[in-house]
């Protein structure tokens, strides 16, 4: 009778590392990741600071017309995002006025260790309706197309990774070779934000804002995981959103 020799993990192990590398997560998404972890802080303070100088009572904003909108704050961190928004008031009244955004998002191609090389344009529809002061509400809904290219492999102790292993090292080089490696999606993001203007001087304005985003539509989703190891996949949810805009009117 034959019988199979058994398998040494310690062999397996390093065929494996032949085709999953691990690599550290880089600084910039520590960082990311802390931003996040702490926004809420960040937030609660910003509201305390609003409130110690009698700014939710303030009176309503007297504001032109018509405006260009850009999310100062994204460009530097997280990085690589750009918003620009034409903005107009189409509800003008004196104190509940709306105002309707139309926009463009674009993020530069940026090699995320979870994913891939993410880059995304999309345009934007949003509303923005001031509660009778500086404060005002503001929904958007943003459509585009997303892109990934060269897709992280599963990592070394993911379950796929260990089952072809065990099954054949060899099929490893072929899921590898074979393994979707691009993808193109068209996305649907909801995004719901409060937020307080002030006015400086004629022409321009500044605002704050803080609030929640949430993936609503994608059609075509790629895995993306927890970490730099790569051993489990997460999906959409929802994640907190914080922004400073700067407005130009004329």
């Amino acid at each position: 009778m034959n019988f199979q020799k058994p398998m040494n993990p310690n062999k397996t192990l390093k065929s494996v590392r032949i085709f999953y590398k691990q690599e550290k997560l880089p600084k910039k998404y520590i960082g990311r990741f802390q931003f996040r972890k702490y926004l809420g802080s960040l937030l609660a303070v910003l509201l305390f600071c609003l409130i110690t100088t009698n700014s939710v009572h303030s009176e309503p904003l007297s504001l032109p017309k018509q405006g260009i909108t850009s999310n100062i704050l994204w460009p530097i961190y997280p990085g690589g995002k750009f918003r620009f928004s034409y903005r107009r008031e189409i509800n003008p009244s004196e104190k509940w006025r709306t105002d309707l955004l139309l926009g463009l998002s674009y993020s530069i191609p940026d090699k995320r260790p979870t994913e891939g090389i993410f880059s995304e344009a999309s345009g934007i529809l949003g509303f923005r309706q001031f509660l009778a002061s500086a404060w005002h509400v503001e929904l958007q809904a943003v459509y585009g197309r997303s892109r990934l290219r060269s897709a992280v492999a599963p990592g070394l102790l993911n379950d796929r990774t260990l089952l072809l292993a065990a099954t054949d090292v060899n099929l490893l080089f072929y899921d590898e070779v074979l393994r979707q490696k691009s993808y193109s999606s068209l996305d649907l993001e909801v995004i719901g934000l409060v937020g307080y203007e002030w006015k400086l001087g004629d022409n321009w304005s500044i605002d704050v804002q803080a609030g929640a985003g949430k993936l609503v539509s994608k059609t075509n989703p790629w895995p993306v995981y927890t970490n730099s190891e790569r051993t489990k996949t997460v999906g959409e949810s929802i994640i907190p959103i914080g922004t400073v805009n700067i407005t130009y009117w004329f």
